[in-house]
């Protein structure tokens, strides 16, 4: 008798664990869906990034070039010139714990 009432304890415990795991799955599926429904008819949010925003871009101050290159650029892309150099802005940082 107490062989047959361990069998029966151990296969439900088996049966709750596996409702309970498909159940998760089924939760996770469903909020993705949702989530990606969500995103697709929800306006653009602007993103916070961290720090001030620089530029992206930066023009060639040549007289008839006047080509725009990337702000990590030092030379041009279409004079090869030099470009101004960028701003380096000191940042204090803390360690947080």
């Amino acid at each position: 008798m107490g062989s047959i009432f361990t069998i029966f304890i151990f296969f439900a415990v088996i049966v709750l664990t596996a409702v309970i795991f498909c159940g998760w799955i089924v939760f996770l599926v469903g909020r993705t869906i949702i989530g990606a429904f969500v995103s697709l008819f929800a306006p653009a949010r602007p993103r916070m990034g961290m720090g001030p925003m620089r530029p992206s871009t930066v023009q060639c101050a040549t007289r008839m070039c006047g080509a725009i290159n990337p702000a990590e650029a030092r030379f041009c892309r279409r004079c090869g010139r030099g470009l101004p150099a960028a701003q380096r802005v000191q940042v204090r940082r803390a360690a947080v714990w």
